[in-house]
């Protein structure tokens, strides 16, 4: 299984210019204009890059921001950070061509390869993976004055998925049947509406399967009391069991505001992949670039931390043929799926 370890995150320091910071470099990021680079002088590489993220106040939107400032400073290619739906979103729109990189969770990604779940039988099978990028881990918050304690508490209430298409809702899904509960009402909205919607009572708990710290909910427990949650030992067991992309987790405490205690739960893995047509000294190009700014890409979110090589061997999938060639110049370990037909 690819995410087959034990995952704990460090704790990191809560506060306002925190969250600041990573919406301001999504933001950024989202049109950058063009500079002289060598890129625009190489034949058939793209004219730019347009890279589906997620929502704004989510993790996807701050870190597509980083990565489009490194393409486009790194390698002369303008690059547009373009907010969607999410991992499955992304994955149609690299699919269709309609943008040349894309970030997703490998639930998703496992299903669309195989066409099953929400592919329903349409195998999306031109996706290859360049990077891994983070652990994605499932959390819940709700209000502190909420009798909520457990996804067992959540039936009759008015639970926010996330956006739809979303790492969320597609877990969120899956744990509502696996153990089944039956929400009153279940909404999708971004990572800060559904942040704002939770504050004001408009909805009982939050769901996201996501890098940690969600900003939006950072802010939102510097505000506002809150609580965490995630899963118990049984079932974690069941969820791990079910569905092969997931694997055991913990969040540490501290990571939020006023979350002084250990969150245990699932994680899967995200990473970042492109269309198998896109040029192969391109992507190799582009793949070594983005390891060799890992640092930069750490000080604008601290998931990049999980941003080496070596954790490729947990992105279970076919890799695109220039992303390959880098793993196997650094002889880092690869899976057999990583080597595709095509």
């Amino acid at each position: 299984m690819h995410g087959g370890r034990k995952l704990e995150v460090s704790g990191f320091q809560s506060g306002r210019v925190a969250m600041r910071r990573w919406v301001k470099w999504g933001i950024l990021a989202v049109v950058l204009l063009a500079v002289p680079g060598y890129g625009q002088l190489r034949p058939g590489w793209p004219r730019s890059i347009t890279i589906g993220s997620a929502s704004i106040g989510g993790v996807y939107y701050v870190v597509a921001g980083s990565y489009a400032k490194v393409i486009q400073e790194k390698l002369g290619v303008p690059a547009t950070n373009r907010v969607t739906g999410g991992p499955i979103h992304n994955i149609q729109l690299v699919h269709a061509k309609q943008i040349e990189l894309g970030l997703t969770t490998m639930g998703p990604a496992y299903e669309a390869m195989r066409g099953i779940g929400w592919a329903q039988g349409t195998r999306y099978d031109t996706i290859r993976f360049t990077w891994p990028m983070y652990t994605s881990f499932a959390h819940w918050i709700t209000r502190a004055d909420s009798p909520i304690r457990s996804v067992t508490d959540l039936t009759g209430k008015v639970v926010d998925l996330g956006p739809r298409g979303g790492s969320a809702e597609f877990v969120g899904l899956k744990v509502f049947s696996l153990f089944g509960i039956r929400p009153a009402r279940i909404v999708n909205l971004s990572f800060a509406d559904g942040a704002n919607a939770l504050r004001d009572g408009l909805v009982d708990a939050n769901f996201g399967v996501i890098g940690v710290p969600v900003p939006a909910w950072l802010e939102l427990s510097i505000t506002r009391p809150v609580r965490f949650f995630g899963f118990t030992p049984d079932q974690i067991q069941r969820l791990t069991a079910a569905y092969p992309y997931l694997a055991p987790a913990a969040i540490r405490a501290n990571v939020y505001r006023g979350q002084d205690y250990v969150i245990r739960t699932v994680q899967m893995w995200n990473a970042a992949f492109v269309h198998r047509d896109m040029p192969e000294d391109f992507v190799y190009e582009l793949t070594k670039t983005i390891f060799d700014n890992q640092e930069l890409l750490e000080q604008v979110h601290p998931t990049a931390a999980e941003t080496r090589p070596v954790n490729i061997y947990y992105i279970a999938g076919p890799l695109h043929p220039g992303a390959l060639r880098y793993y196997r110049e650094r002889g880092v370990r690869l899976r057999p799926e990583h080597q595709s037909a095509r």
